[in-house]
C-alpha cells in the first residue's frame, strides 16, 4: 500500500478558494451533493460549481426552481440555466408557469437561458432582471415576445424555435447586438436586416420551401445584414436532390463572400450525382473555406470515403479556396503537400514529423 504520496488531512481544506473551485469542477453533480454532505466549509464553493450553470432533467425542473425561489443567494449564482419541455407531463394551468417566471426573476447574473416552451407564455418573464447573452426558446414570436426582446439588448446569439404570428414586426432599435441567429425564414426576415449578424441557421420545416425562388428571396434578405455574413448553414428536409441543387445554386448570386457553409439533410440520402453536380454552387463563392454535408442516413454516396475523397479533389478546382469539407464520419482538411487527408492522416503525419526532428537532435 503506497500511503506516503496521500495528502495531509485538511490539506485541501486550507487550499484557497480559487484553486478548489477549479478542483471540484471536474466533479459530476452527484459527486458534488456527496460533498455538500459531507463538508460545511466546502458548501459555499460547492454551490458556486453546483448552481453557476443548471441543466435539470425533467424529474428535476420543478425542485430545482423551487430551491432557486427558496434562496436568493444560489440564484444570483446561475449563469446559465436549460427548462427542458415539461408541456406534456405537466399541468401549465397550474403554478408551473407562475413558479418558472419568479425563478427567472429571481436570477439576476443569468447570462444564457435555454428555455423550451412552446406556446404565447412570453408574459411570464417581462421584467427579468437578467441581460441575457445567448438565448435558445420556443416561445412563440408574437408582440408579448417582443416586448420581452426589447428589454434583452445584449443578446449575441439567438435560437428562436417558436411559432410565428403574423404581422409581428421588431421594432429596428431591438437586438442590436445580434451576430448568430438560428430561425424559420419568416423570423429571419424580422430580424437580420438592419443588424450586425454573421452566422445563420436556417430552419426549413417543410421540404416544398427548399426551392430556388424561395432561397433566393431568403438569402437577399439576409444580405440586408450590416455585417457580411460569413457562416450559412440549413437545417431542411429534402425530397428533391434537384429542386435543392436549384436551390443551393441562389446563394453564391446574393452572399458570395460566405466563409463556411452546412447542409443538415435529415434522413434524406446524398446521392453520388447531387454531389458531383456542386460545381456551380461552390464557384459562385469568392473564399469557402469550409463545407459540411450531414444526414442521419449515411448509405449510398455519404460511405464511400475513397470517392468523397475523389470528389474533394474536383470541388477544389471549382473552389480553389476551399480548405476543409466534412461529412458524417470524415473530414478532410486540405495540406499544401500532399492534397486532401484526414484527420487521422494529418496527426501521423505530425507524428512522424515530430519522430524525424527527434532523430535529428540526437
Amino acid at each position: 500500500m503506497v500511503t506516503e504520496h496521500l495528502l495531509p488531512p485538511g490539506t485541501v481544506l486550507r487550499l484557497p478558494p480559487e484553486i478548489i473551485y477549479g478542483i471540484i469542477s471536474f466533479l459530476s453533480p452527484f459527486e458534488l451533493a456527496g460533498i455538500l454532505t459531507l463538508s460545511r466549509r466546502l458548501k459555499p464553493i460547492v454551490e458556486r460549481v453546483l448552481y453557476r450553470e443548471l441543466e435539470p432533467n425533467k424529474a428535476h425542473v420543478i425542485p430545482c426552481l423551487k430551491t432557486i425561489v427558496a434562496y436568493s443567494s444560489l440564484a444570483s449564482i446561475t449563469r446559465r440555466i436549460t427548462i427542458c419541455d415539461l408541456s406534456c407531463g405537466y399541468d401549465m394551468l397550474s403554478g408551473y408557469l407562475s413558479l418558472l417566471s419568479r425563478a427567472l426573476h429571481s436570477m439576476p447574473a443569468l447570462t444564457d437561458l435555454t428555455l423550451l416552451l412552446a406556446g404565447p407564455h412570453a408574459k411570464y418573464f417581462l421584467g427579468c432582471p437578467f441581460r441575457l447573452r445567448s438565448l435558445s426558446t420556443t416561445l412563440t414570436w408574437d408582440n408579448v415576445f417582443i416586448q420581452w426582446m426589447e428589454e434583452q439588448s445584449e443578446l449575441s446569439s439567438v435560437m428562436f424555435g417558436g411559432a410565428f404570428v403574423d404581422n409581428t414586426l421588431l421594432p429596428p432599435d431591438a437586438l442590436p447586438n445580434i451576430s448568430q441567429i438560428s430561425a424559420s425564414p419568416l423570423i429571419l426576415s424580422s430580424v437580420v436586416p438592419g443588424r450586425p449578424v454573421k452566422a445563420v441557421e436556417i430552419c426549413f420545416l417543410q421540404p416544398e420551401y427548399m426551392k430556388d425562388d424561395i432561397m433566393w428571396i431568403i438569402t437577399r434578405i439576409l444580405s440586408f445584414s450590416t455585417e457580411s455574413i460569413s457562416s450559412i448553414q440549413i437545417i431542411a428536409r429534402i425530397e428533391s436532390m434537384a429542386e435543392t441543387l436549384r436551390a443551393l445554386n441562389t446563394i453564391p448570386e446574393n452572399i458570395p463572400k460566405l466563409d463556411s457553409f452546412a447542409l443538415h439533410a435529415g434522413h434524406g440520402p446524398f446521392t453520388h450525382e447531387f454531389l458531383e453536380s456542386l460545381d456551380t454552387f461552390m464557384s459562385g463563392f469568392e473564399y469557402l473555406r469550409s463545407i459540411t454535408f450531414l444526414s442521419r442516413s449515411v448509405e449510398g454516396a455519404l460511405s464511400d470515403h475513397v470517392a468523397l475523397g475523389n470528389l474533394a479533389t474536383e470541388w477544389h478546382k471549382s473552389c480553389p479556396t476551399l480548405e476543409c469539407i466534412s461529412f458524417p464520419g470524415l473530414s478532410l482538411v486540405r495540406n499544401l503537400r500532399y492534397g486532401w487527408v484526414t484527420l487521422e492522416d494529418l496527426e501521423r503525419m505530425l507524428c512522424d514529423r515530430n519522430a524525424l526532428l527527434l532523430g535529428l537532435e540526437k
